[in-house]
């Protein structure tokens, strides 16, 4: 059995949060769930670790959650943090596995590595969708480069009214009116959108104000849209904000 299959046959073998660990990326080791509420939540006992720890790497930490909810809450994602591993979920008969990025929230802009589109990726990652990184210089919107554009037709987005406009789409503008498209924000609904603007600005969420729209040059909607699931985000932002 591949040790996917063995995480959901567990996670399928109870009706509370199951738990364990995956070690060396290949074998799972079967954790007692001590939480209070193990029907809610989960934690693993310290005795488990330390002989998960001893049979070797531990590569990720898996859980399930029995409500149907395939993505992180704001405590696991506080605890994927601390571990700094993958967390596996199982829910729904799915399995999912999450790199630990950081918080969505107050991230420092590095450009290349740290920047709108680092945001635009890491928080689709957290919500369902996984996209690839792409190389970037500083100063491709100057250069006619267009790497928003082409790469967003290449990884199954397609362009849309902005009065059609609904949470989880991704807005495209440009920095200035001179230059290419070049900075990506995430719309959440009520007028607010996630983004991550520029040196001397951490990531936030704030209303799109009519500046930002005067300088849109597009919408575009991935073609899995209805796998996006935004508690992710609100998860994050809450798990942030503790």
């Amino acid at each position: 059995m591949m040790i996917e299959d063995e995480c959901l046959s567990y996670a399928a073998s109870s009706s509370e949060e199951v738990c364990g660990l995956i070690i060396d990326g290949n074998t799972l080791v079967r954790c007692r769930n001590i939480h209070p509420e193990p029907g809610l939540h989960f934690r693993i006992s310290d005795d488990d670790w330390l002989s998960a720890e001893a049979a070797g790497e531990i590569t990720a930490v898996f859980h399930s959650h029995p409500m149907p909810k395939l993505v992180l809450s704001g405590a696991d994602r506080q605890a994927q943090l601390a571990t700094g591993v993958e967390w596996w979920l199982a829910s729904g008969g799915e399995l999912r596995k999450f790199r630990p990025v950081p918080h969505l929230l107050g991230r420092t802009f590095s450009h290349g590595f740290m920047d709108c589109y680092t945001l635009f990726r890491d928080a689709y990652h957290l919500c369902g969708i996984d996209l690839p990184d792409f190389e970037r210089t500083n100063g491709w919107w100057l250069r006619g480069e267009n790497l928003y554009l082409k790469n967003m037709a290449a990884n199954g987005f397609h362009e849309i009214s902005m009065a059609d406009i609904q949470p989880g789409d991704v807005i495209i503008r440009r920095a200035f009116a001179e230059t290419d498209p070049c900075h990506a924000m995430i719309y959440l609904g009520d007028n607010t959108i996630l983004h991550h603007e520029t040196h001397g600005r951490l990531s936030r969420r704030e209303v799109l104000r009519p500046a930002y729209l005067r300088l849109t040059h597009s919408v575009w909607r991935h073609e899995q849209c209805s796998s996006l699931d935004l508690r992710a985000i609100s998860d994050d932002i809450s798990a942030k904000s503790l």
